[in-house]
Parts: structure tokens; sequence; C-alpha cells
């Protein structure tokens, strides 16, 4: 369809180059279908779908174009209206149910599917079959996610600190998410997210100085054993490991160290301490104490 593509903007077929007449699209191909695929949509689909249908219209003035679909999803500013317009103008003949079965005869395609809405079974001889799949998080993206120190889904999606009040943001400080990273996204919503993001990180970087959260975790070096529990538990990568020498640089002790630049005092590593060597300033157990028998009196 592209006028920079492999054929230049015209509809052929890739098995023998001919000008197809009848063009199936089929939806949800591996989307929201837990056994076979993911639960997910991948959201771009339709309104993909509705515009390749106008564009091969354009090029193949006698063709006919098909589209199975389970359900339109046409969440955005005039989108509904767009997909309206190509059902309308019959663009295309929009077919709602799933397709049974894709089986060649001949030089064509037989799509064998149900029509849900007029309760029948619909057969089409079809010269080429268009699938819209899955979107799937790219290869590799839970590891570098694990390097991070950032969240995902169980998708596979790398995940924001909080849907609606830091949807852009990280756990990890100075990292942003924008596009499909985060989730399936069309151009507007990327285009959107990396505005946000690069407006976080300018934020950021135009400071000669930035502030933090006074409630952040520190460490008693004098009662830390370095057991390191307190390490796999912090989800913003903020504890290192410190070697305590004398000046003979004869080594003391192994303790751990809170990066103030990177902690967020969430409690998690306080929590976890045994020997409560680790404490949120602001949330020592004897201030928490002091307020509770206020509270009680």
């Amino acid at each position: 369809l592209s006028a920079s593509g492999p054929t230049t903007g015209e509809i052929r077929r890739p098995s023998d180059g001919k000008v197809p007449k009848e063009v199936v699209w089929i939806q949800c191909v591996g989307s929201r279908d837990e056994a076979k695929g993911v639960p997910y949509c991948s959201k771009i689909c339709c309104m993909y779908t509705a515009k390749h249908t106008i564009l091969y219209k354009h090029k193949v003035h006698d063709g006919q174009a098909f589209v199975f679909y389970m359900d339109i999803r046409s969440g955005g500013k005039n989108y509904e209206q767009f997909v309206r317009k190509v059902m309308k103008e019959h663009t295309a003949t929009y077919l709602r149910g799933r397709v049974a079965k894709v089986f060649p005869r001949g030089d064509k395609l037989i799509v064998r599917g149900a029509d849900t809405l007029s309760g029948g079974q619909v057969e089409i001889a079809a010269e080429m079959v268009v699938l819209a799949p899955a979107l799937l998080p790219s290869t590799g993206v839970q590891s570098l996610a694990q390097t991070l120190r950032i969240g995902y889904d169980q998708n596979g999606f790398l995940t924001e600190a909080h849907p609606k009040l830091r949807p852009v943001e990280t756990n990890t400080a100075g990292i942003f998410l924008a596009g499909a990273c985060h989730s399936p996204q069309d151009i507007p919503d990327s285009v959107s997210q990396a505005s946000a993001a690069a407006s976080k990180a300018l934020g950021l970087v135009s400071h000669t100085s930035l502030t933090r959260e006074p409630t952040i975790g520190v460490v008693d070096e004098q009662t830390c054993n370095g057991c390191f529990e307190c390490e796999p538990v912090c989800a913003y990568g903020a504890i290192a490991r410190k070697e305590l020498r004398r000046r003979n640089n004869e080594l003391i002790a192994v303790v751990a160290e809170i990066n103030q630049g990177l902690c967020q005092g969430c409690g998690a590593c306080a929590v976890t301490c045994r020997s409560k060597s680790i404490e949120v300033q602001g949330y020592r157990d004897d201030q928490l104490y002091a307020a509770i028998n206020a509270i009680s009196r």
C-alpha cells in the first residue's frame, strides 16, 4: 500500500504478483484469546484495517473487501465516524464473527466463518487474506526491565509507577516510558506519551540540583550484619554493598548502603531487616510508638 514499499504502492499478491480482486481481512488473530494467544486487545488493528480497506478500494476500483471482526473498537477522536464512513460507503463488507477455517482451492483461499448478525455461515473465495495479529512486546524486554530495575506485567509490557498520577514514570527515578513498550499504542498515543516523557526528562536535566523526599531509608552501619536480605526486595535498585575498612585498608565488614538519589522511601528494606539496622527517616520505631501512645491516651 505504501508508495515506498516493495510494490511501489500497487496491490499485488506475494505468491504470483497478481492484483487481488477479493481480499479478506481477519481481525483479532491471536488477540483477546487466552487459549490460543494473548488476552488483551491490540488496539490499533480496527482502525488500520479500516484505513487499508479504503486504500485498497482507491487502488483496485473493482475489488471487494471483507472484514471478519469480533468487536469494532474505535476509541479515539473521530475514529467512530471514520469506521462508520467505511461501512456506509460500502468500502468494505463487515462480518461480525469468527473465521473457522482458511484453506486453498485452486489459486484462491476459501475463508469459512460465521456472521452472527445474520445468523448464517459465510464462505468467501478470496484471492488474498490479510491477518491482524496480536502486538507483542519486543524480545528481551523482560531482561532489560530486570537490568534497569523497572516493572513489567504478565504480558511482558513495561509498567508505569501509577496509571493515573504517574503514567509515563517508572519505579526507577529518571526512566520514563513511551509507545508500545508500555502497551499496544498507535502513533498519536505514542507521540503523546513521548511528549510527556520528554517533558519529565527535561524537568530533571534543566536544574543544577534536584530535590528529593526526606523520607528515605538509612542504614546503621554499626548494627548491620551484612545479610543483604534487603537487597533483592528493593524495587528501585537503591541498595548497594559497602566495604568498611581500617586506615591500614584492613577489611572490617561489608554492610548495606542506600543510594539517597534512588531511594523512594517505600520501607520494604526496613521491614525485611532482621537486625533493625534500616529505618526510614521520619518513620523510626520510637516515632511511631510515640504517635500510637499519644492517640491511645
